[in-house]
């Protein structure tokens, strides 16, 4: 099953989200792009939904970052 990482600071977001996909895929969340990268690095991630606009790191900011650490997403 596929695995999906939802990154956004809304719970109400992340949760509706989740809903939304649990019964086909795997889900994980987190509220910062600190969090989503320490959940990186404990699962393989198939897909990541995220949020652009957060506090500390914005969602370019995020992505920029999992493109340095794999260069092929």
């Amino acid at each position: 099953m596929s695995h999906i990482l939802i990154v956004d600071d809304e719970k109400n977001i992340r949760r509706t989200v989740e809903m939304i996909l649990q019964d086909t895929y795997t889900i994980s969340t987190a509220e910062s792009g600190r969090d989503a990268f320490n959940i990186m690095k404990e699962h393989t991630i198939d897909l990541v939904f995220l949020d652009l606009l957060m506090p500390e790191m914005n969602g370019i900011e995020v992505l920029k970052e999992i493109r340095t650490i794999n260069p092929d997403t």
